[in-house]
C-alpha cells in the first residue's frame, strides 16, 4: 500500500456493485491489507467512462483510492485490471465462485487477518477453473481452510464425544464436530444432522479431496446436507444465520 497526499494504491478484488443515482455506483472490495471497504466511484456509469467496464464482479483490480479523512468512505480515482476472474468461466465455475464472494460480504473481516483471508480467496478463484469435476468439493475444501484461518477449526478426523476416528453419524452443532456410530444414541436425535455413509466419507476426506475429484459420484442430496452442515458451523460461532443464495443454482 502506497500513499501520496490523500491518494492511496492498493490491490482489491470487487465483491459487490450497487448502482449509485444516475451515473454513480457503490462498490464493496476486498483491499489485501484492509479487509472489505466501500468504494464510491462518481460518474463512471456515463455512457463515455473509459472505467465502466473494469468495475465488474471479481475484477481484480490495482486501485488509485482517495480517502475521505471524515468518514470511512474512499473515492474511486482510477484502477487498472489485473485479471478478470468471471472472464470465460462455465457456468457451474461461477457460480462457485459466487459462493465464495457471498461468505466474505457476510463476514467481518479484522484488518489484521485481511493478508491471509486475501491470499485464500485468491487462490482459490485462480485454481477453481481449473477443476473439470466435482468443483462443489473443493468449495468445501476452501471452507475448512477458511474456517481454520478464522479460528473456528471444522474437525473432520475424529468424533467430538470419544476422540477416535470411527465412522460419523451425525453432525453435532452444540460441539462444533461430528459424533461416531458409536456414540450416537436415540437421544441425541433432536440436537443433531444425521449424516448418510457417503457423507461421512466425504467429510472426513475433505481436506485432501482434490486428489479424490475424479473418483466422486456426489448426490444432491449429499450437497445440501454438507452444504447445510458447513453453514450451520459458521452460524453457531458468529450467532447469525449464514446464507448462500447462488449455490442453490449448482
Amino acid at each position: 500500500m502506497m500513499e501520496k497526499s490523500r491518494e492511496i494504491i492498493l490491490e482489491g478484488i470487487i465483491l459487490r456493485k450497487v448502482p449509485f443515482r444516475e451515473t454513480s455506483i457503490i462498490l464493496d472490495i476486498f483491499i489485501n491489507k484492509l479487509g472489505v471497504i466501500p468504494v464510491m466511484a462518481k460518474g463512471i456509469r456515463k455512457e463515455k467512462s473509459k472505467n465502466a467496464g473494469i468495475t465488474e464482479i471479481l475484477n481484480e483490480l490495482e486501485l488509485v483510492l482517495y480517502k475521505n479523512p471524515s468518514s470511512d468512505w474512499y473515492i474511486y480515482k482510477s484502477a487498472a485490471l489485473t485479471r478478470a476472474h468471471l472472464f470465460e468461466v462455465d457456468f457451474k465455475t461461477g457460480v462457485l465462485m459466487q459462493a465464495a464472494v457471498e461468505i466474505y460480504r457476510q463476514l467481518i473481516i479484522p484488518r489484521e487477518d485481511a493478508e491471509k483471508l486475501y491470499e485464500l480467496f485468491l487462490k482459490y478463484l485462480q485454481f477453481i477453473p481449473q477443476v473439470k469435476k466435482n468443483g462443489i468439493a473443493i468449495f468445501w475444501r476452501f471452507l475448512l481452510r477458511l474456517f481454520r484461518l478464522i479460528g473456528i477449526e471444522f474437525n473432520t478426523s475424529a468424533c467430538v464425544n470419544c476422540g477416535n476416528e470411527e465412522v460419523f453419524a451425525a453432525y453435532f452443532p452444540q460441539k462444533h464436530g461430528f459424533i461416531c456410530k458409536k456414540c450416537f444414541r436415540p437421544v441425541h436425535a433432536n440436537l443433531v444432522f444425521e449424516i448418510s455413509g457417503e457423507q461421512a466419507e466425504l467429510f472426513s476426506n475433505l481436506n485432501h479431496i482434490g486428489n479424490m475429484l475424479d473418483k466422486l459420484q456426489i448426490s444432491k442430496s449429499t450437497i445440501q446436507q454438507i452444504n447445510k452442515i458447513l453453514l450451520i458451523h459458521l452460524s453457531e460461532h458468529f450467532h447469525k444465520t449464514f446464507y448462500l443464495k447462488s449455490i442453490e443454482l449448482y
